[in-house]
């Protein structure tokens, strides 16, 4: 996020409802806002009769996290997941909440609301917010399913193109090269799999980085504050991301302080073309998170 340009767009008129909106209660503030959308898309409406409608994405919350000095958010449904970037200082960088359904715009989309009489876009919804102005990135905005109440329920964010050019990486995986994820596996299988895939990392660590590096790596370390432990070995594996030549892989495992036979979890990480960070749970192939780590 430190290359993006931020530039806030606003309506005159909509700086005057400002005061009123955030001094209303929660159903005036509707009223309020829902005659701002009819003013200010109502000429819209008029020169693009014949546009053909395009609808939002609805999707989900599924994570929200710090990653330095930006916030990622990760929303999805069946199709997949999208990992989105913000900048925390913008009053448009929310978090989206648990359980609740959400519209996602991009800038394809051209979509009426139940109701009303004008059409909402995603450079409307980033009148109200900001625009993040990065030949690399994509604009995406977040407005809850049922209706905004007030500006500050309008997110606006950023899509990374990363190592998959679709919209969005892939959410789930059976296998990425040389890693055999247990995805589907019934227990004996799983059980399998993780052996055959931990005992390559652990072979390809020792040769690469020497025994006493693997050892220290092995090696448990608590945390009693969250009650867990883990541990954490990396190596160079070939055939990730379908490249023929070493990349980076990363392997977290996880125990319960209490009792460090039972393990809490795995995740692998993978460096696919050195930029991207991605991260899954081992057990289901399920996409974690996808960071860019370029400087």
């Amino acid at each position: 996020m430190a290359r993006k340009l931020i530039e806030r767009r606003s309506h005159g008129f909509l700086e005057r409802l400002m005061p009123l909106i955030t001094s209303s209660g929660p159903g005036t503030k509707r009223v309020i806002l829902a005659a701002a959308f009819i003013l200010t898309t109502s000429n819209a409406a008029h020169a693009d009769k014949d546009r053909k409608l395009v609808p939002p994405e609805v999707v989900q919350f599924e994570n929200s996290f710090m990653d330095h000095d930006t916030r990622i958010v990760i929303v999805g449904n069946e199709k997949g997941s999208y990992q989105l970037y913000c900048e925390p200082k913008a009053a448009s960088c929310i978090a989206p909440k648990e359980g609740m359904n959400y519209l996602l715009f991009d800038k394809n989309t051209y979509w009426k609301m139940p109701g009303a009489t004008g059409f909402i876009t995603l450079e409307f919804l980033q009148d109200w917010t900001i625009v993040y102005n990065n030949n690399e990135t994509e604009n995406f905005g977040l407005i809850p399913e049922k209706g905004a109440a007030a500006p500050n329920e309008i997110g606006m964010y950023v899509l990374k193109k990363g190592p998959h050019e679709g919209g969005y990486d892939q959410d789930i995986v059976i296998s990425d090269g040389p890693i055999m994820y247990g995805t589907n596996l019934n227990d004996e299988g799983r059980q399998r799999a993780w052996q055959q895939f931990f005992m390559l990392m652990v072979e390809s660590c020792a040769r690469q980085q020497g025994k006493d590096v693997l050892g220290v790596k092995l090696a448990k370390r608590c945390d009693p504050a969250k009650e867990s432990c883990f541990i954490s070995i990396d190596a160079n594996l070939v055939g990730v991301g379908g490249v023929q030549e070493p990349r980076k892989v990363a392997v977290y495992v996880g125990f319960d302080i209490h009792d460090q036979e039972r393990q809490t979890f795995r995740m692998v990480c993978t460096w696919p073309d050195k930029k991207y960070k991605l991260c899954r749970d081992w057990m289901t192939g399920k996409l974690i998170s996808w960071l860019d780590e370029r400087p």
